[in-house]
């Protein structure tokens, strides 16, 4: 997302939207077909639409695909069809992302990244499935149909939230830049991300909201990664204006030793 260098910076200099002509996408849910052939046929009309793939067979060819079409390949995950729809959705404009968005292709990926995230990464097409995924749930949200979107439902930055649940660092490392870009968007998206961290804190049993960013932070050696969880630390406390509430954040960070490991990090 753009607004990861903004964390990195100044917080308030944050997400700034680039004339590429807004980004829309729409989503449909297909009906399940008791009947074999039916499936059959209507696997063999979407190829059809789809045109040949020749020239990339790892991305589905989904330039000129709608967002019935974009819906429906989501019904059938796969790193194919993902990198397509990223294509797709980066390139879109306003209406189309809101057509995808109004029919539930955000709900698509969420949930699919969702049962992803529950699998584990035993294995290594669950983990590029994951990140091609999470890389869909991005360009949606490199929208400001798409942003707005996410903020008007609370379920959305909860869903995203559940994603850390993996072991897949690659994933984090993509949600917690996401969740920093929310956090310095708008007070809305600050607040929307502390919700979700308080969700993820009661849903996976552990003691303090802010202990998922500072597990992390203790165990990590990739340095990429900790400067992306440092820059999620640095847009949770400077992301609201009153200065007492940022005191309350950078507290709670304190008592979790964030102190002791900026000192192992230096």
């Amino acid at each position: 997302m753009r607004s990861q260098e903004s964390v990195r910076g100044s917080p308030r200099q944050g997400l700034e939207w680039v004339g590429r002509g807004g980004r829309k996408v729409l989503r449909i849910w297909l009906s399940k077909m008791s009947v074999k052939e039916g499936a059959q046929r209507k696997w063999a009309a979407l190829k059809e639409k789809l045109g040949p793939q020749d020239s990339d067979p790892t991305e589905a060819n989904l330039e000129n695909a709608d967002p019935e079409l974009c819906t429906r390949l989501l019904q059938m995950p796969s790193v194919v069809n993902y990198s397509g729809l990223r294509k797709r959705l980066e390139s879109s404009d306003g209406g189309w992302m809101v057509q995808f968005l109004e029919q539930s292709g955000l709900d698509l990926l969420l949930e699919a990244l969702a049962r992803l995230s529950g699998r584990g990464v035993a294995r290594i097409a669950d983990a590029l499935l994951q990140l091609t995924c999470i890389s869909c749930v991005r360009a949606v949200m490199n929208s400001q149909e798409g942003i707005q979107y996410i903020l008007s439902n609370q379920a959305y930055v909860r869903q995203l939230s559940q994603a850390l649940d993996t072991s897949n660092i690659m994933v984090k490392k993509q949600v917690f830049e996401l969740l920093a870009a929310l956090c310095i968007y708008s007070p809305d998206g600050h607040a929307l991300t502390l919700d979700a961290l308080d969700h993820y804190k009661t849903v996976c049993s552990q003691q303090y909201r802010f202990s998922v960013i500072m597990n992390e932070l203790s165990h990590s050696d990739n340095v990429p990664y900790v400067a992306t969880l440092l820059s999620v630390v640095n847009a949770i406390i400077l992301g609201p204006e009153d200065v007492r509430t940022r005191a309350q954040l950078r507290s709670e960070f304190i008592g979790l030793q964030l102190l002791d490991v900026l000192s192992r990090l230096r």
